[in-house]
């Protein structure tokens, strides 16, 4: 195996005998190129392509606050197929929020449980007090990395192959106003269509949008809910985008004083919305409601005839 160290971080703080810094969770500051590496048989010579993960890796400035699991700076990992060989890389992804901290040399967030008056930059959320890390999900949309986050954050972009950073998608700064991007967007394989919704705590709540394979904004609509919520993930058909509308949400009475609770309501039912997607005529949303529950991720989505099967784990 060759190693070729890329860059070295120094952090702020030590992570040793932290229980999300340490043991399995012992964070990486290192930056490397791992190329001619071992291999235990044969890696087939059709075999060509990318296996992407991202995930938090701990913080180079320490949180202002109590740092919990998910406060860690975005680490996005590659492992490159191609002739029978693999090579490996990895890179820490510079967000707006990474290189303000860098700049200043100390923590400008709070971290997601502690109160966000404790942060010097205003406001809940991405880009408010809470550090936009992108470091939820990682899809490839248009030839390249998408990295998100999952307070609706910006959608960053790299290079898949040697993660070469190339800064947020052009249409990004055309949806931020309503909250960015939330982190599971989908790639639809036969179209290349990106889709994708977000939410905030200004009416209409929710939006639906589409970038096709040529990554331009194609298609934008408002989702209306009765308030603010936090949807999580999304599901799609051929033919339909199915977003959600659960009863755990903000506490709205307390969310008005600036404070952010959740609060679970089992007198509300879940609600489905049927957004018809940009090739299918605009005849508008269709709500379905159920049982109240709460659904984090989605396993998939069909339609059979007339009806859309939808599967989840509540």
């Amino acid at each position: 195996m060759t190693l070729e160290l890329v860059h070295e971080y120094q952090p702020t703080q030590s992570a040793q005998g932290h229980p999300f810094m340490s043991g399995p969770f012992t964070p990486n500051y290192r930056e490397v190129n791992a190329t001619d590496l071992t291999v235990i048989g044969d890696i087939p010579r059709r075999l060509n392509g990318v296996y992407l993960r991202n995930g938090q890796n701990a913080p180079v400035i320490q949180r202002l606050g109590v740092y919990h699991a998910f406060d860690g700076d975005g680490m996005l990992h590659m492992m490159s197929f191609r002739d029978g060989r693999c090579e490996y890389r990895n890179r820490l992804i510079p967000t707006k929020g990474f290189m303000e901290e860098m700049q200043a040399g100390e923590a400008l967030y709070g971290g997601l449980i502690d109160n966000p008056r404790l942060s010097k930059r205003p406001g809940w959320g991405a880009r408010g007090g809470l550090k936009d890390t992108s470091a939820t999900d990682v899809i490839v949309h248009a030839g390249r990395a998408l990295t998100m986050f999952y307070q609706c954050g910006e959608p960053y972009r790299l290079d898949a192959r040697s993660l070469a950073f190339e800064g947020t998608s052009p249409w990004g700064e055309q949806v931020l106003t309503d909250g960015g991007l939330s982190a599971h967007g989908k790639v639809d394989l036969a179209t290349g269509d990106l889709l994708f919704f977000n939410y905030g705590k200004q009416a209409p709540y929710m939006h639906y949008g589409e970038v096709d394979r040529h990554d331009r904004l194609v298609h934008y609509v408002p989702v209306p809910l009765p308030g603010p919520r936090l949807p999580h993930d999304m599901a799609f058909t051929a033919n339909y985008a199915v977003l959600n509308d659960f009863p755990l949400h903000w506490d709205e009475a307390l969310l008005k004083q600036g404070r952010h609770k959740l609060t679970y309501d089992p007198g509300k039912p879940s609600r489905f919305a049927v957004v018809p997607r940009r090739h299918v005529p605009q005849t508008g949303i269709r709500w379905f409601e159920a049982s109240p529950t709460y659904v984090l991720h989605w396993v998939n989505a069909y339609e059979d005839e007339d009806e859309i099967v939808l599967h989840g784990y509540h």
